[in-house]
């Protein structure tokens, strides 16, 4: 499960105030939102200055589902961007269908929360939060650190259970197949991170790495549960899987369709 770049920018369009996004760089910080709720989208985003950015979107133009309507602002030119009723069919008979198999219905009452009190508010203070939840700003270098190297133990002892799940089941085969991803993605990580110099900001990275990191902290305790749980969560196991393993492709080079692959797990 992936959403096309019409089909995020619908559902970001769909859940904000008025159903209209006032500039393109309000724009951007929430279809990287997206990423944080774990719902995968076909818009690779890099770190600038600001945070998440991705330069594609600068060519988008009005098509079926949205319009781009241009005003003045302090001397500037301005794109406001407007859900179309065919972009509002896309998000509800496509969109919504999409998300019904990786989200719960808390998931998504979290979501449609977050997308619409961040669209009320200036892209400077979307982009400040962002900043802190994922630490890319150098003066917090050393939580980042310390972060990727709690979650590097806490993956490792996670890993040394997984023979604790059953292969008999597609369930059980998924989870341990997420166990062992997410484990040897703690390492690939711990390996960039570690070369970072603590006096520069990480400019032009690829956001997955930050992403990836962020959600690694927050699925141990899911997945420590998950191996003794008689009853598993196979939406939320599925959720985690779709984002974690699915989404990047051949877009990030830790990823399964990247053929060198395995010569990155043995470095």
């Amino acid at each position: 499960m992936i959403l096309s770049e019409d089909e995020a920018i619908c559902l970001v369009l769909g859940l904000s105030e008025n159903r209209e996004i006032s500039s393109i760089t309000k724009l951007n910080k929430l279809l990287a939102r997206l990423n944080l709720h774990l719902i995968p989208v076909e818009i690779d985003f890099d770190l600038n200055q600001y945070g998440s950015f991705s330069a594609e979107l600068d060519q988008l133009q009005t098509n079926d589902y949205y319009e781009i309507c241009p005003y003045q602002y302090m001397g500037r030119t301005i794109n406001r961007f407007k859900l179309k009723d065919a972009g509002l069919d896309l998000f509800n008979n496509v969109v919504n269908k999409k998300l019904n198999k990786i989200l719960s219905e808390e998931d998504k009452e979290l979501l449609r929360d977050e997308i619409f009190e961040l669209s009320t508010k200036p892209a400077s203070e979307i982009s400040g939060n962002e900043h802190r939840k994922l630490m890319v700003d150098v003066d917090e270098r050393y939580k980042l650190i310390h972060k990727i190297n709690e979650v590097l133990v806490d993956m490792s002892d996670v890993y040394r259970r997984i023979n604790e799940v059953s292969k008999s089941t597609s369930g059980g085969i998924k989870l341990r197949a997420l166990i062992q991803y997410c484990y040897h993605l703690a390492k690939f990580l711990h390996k960039k991170f570690e070369r970072l110099d603590e006096n520069e900001y990480d400019r032009g990275a690829y956001m997955f790495d930050y992403y990836f990191l962020y959600h690694l902290h927050e699925i141990n305790g899911f997945l420590n549960t998950q191996i003794t749980a008689q009853e598993k969560d196979y939406k939320k196991i599925n959720k985690y899987y779709q984002y974690l393993v699915r989404s990047v492709k051949d877009r990030y080079s830790f990823s399964i369709e990247n053929k060198d692959l395995k010569d990155i797990l043995v470095r």
